[in-house]
C-alpha cells in the first residue's frame, strides 16, 4: 500500500496494480472530501466479474458494506462517495476495501486503504442536535 500527502493536508492512499480472480485492479485511491470519503479505481481485464462491494472499517479489522457497484467491463473507471461516516469526533481515520464478487460466486478483497476525515464544529453540533431527536 502506498500512502502520500497532498498539499492541502488531505490523506490519500493508493494501491498499485493487483490481479485477483476475475478482475485486475490497476489503481485504487481513497481521499477526503470534507467529511465524506471518495474512492476511485480503474480496472484492467474483467473476466466473469459481477460487482464491487465497498466496505468500511473504523479499526482496519472489522469491515461492513457501505455500497456496491456493478461491473461495467474491462478497462473501466469507477468511483464511490461514502457520505455516511459522520462521527462525534472532529477527526477520524477510516479504512476502505473492495470486495470483488465473480459470477461464479467466488470472492476476494483488495488490501485496505485508509483516509483521515475532518468534521467541522458546525457539522459536529448539527449531528448532536439530530441525535437528540431520534
Amino acid at each position: 500500500m502506498l500512502k502520500r500527502w497532498i498539499a492541502t493536508l488531505v490523506l490519500t492512499a493508493a494501491v498499485a496494480s493487483s490481479v485477483w480472480a476475475g478482475v485486475e485492479i490497476l489503481s485504487l485511491t481513497v481521499y477526503a472530501l470534507g467529511d465524506h470519503a471518495r474512492l476511485e479505481w480503474r480496472t484492467g481485464q474483467e473476466i466473469s466479474f459481477q460487482k464491487f462491494v465497498v466496505e468500511r472499517s473504523a479499526d482496519g479489522s472489522y469491515f461492513f458494506p457501505v455500497g456496491q457497484i456493478d461491473a461495467r467491463g474491462s478497462f473501466s473507471e469507477y468511483s464511490f462517495t461514502d457520505e455516511s461516516p459522520l462521527d462525534v469526533e472532529r477527526e477520524r481515520t477510516f479504512f476502505y476495501r473492495l470486495k470483488l464478487l465473480n459470477l461464479d460466486g467466488s470472492q476476494s478483497y483488495t488490501a485496505p486503504v485508509e483516509v483521515s476525515l475532518s468534521f467541522s464544529a458546525v457539522q459536529q453540533t448539527w449531528g448532536s442536535i439530530k441525535a437528540m431527536f431520534r
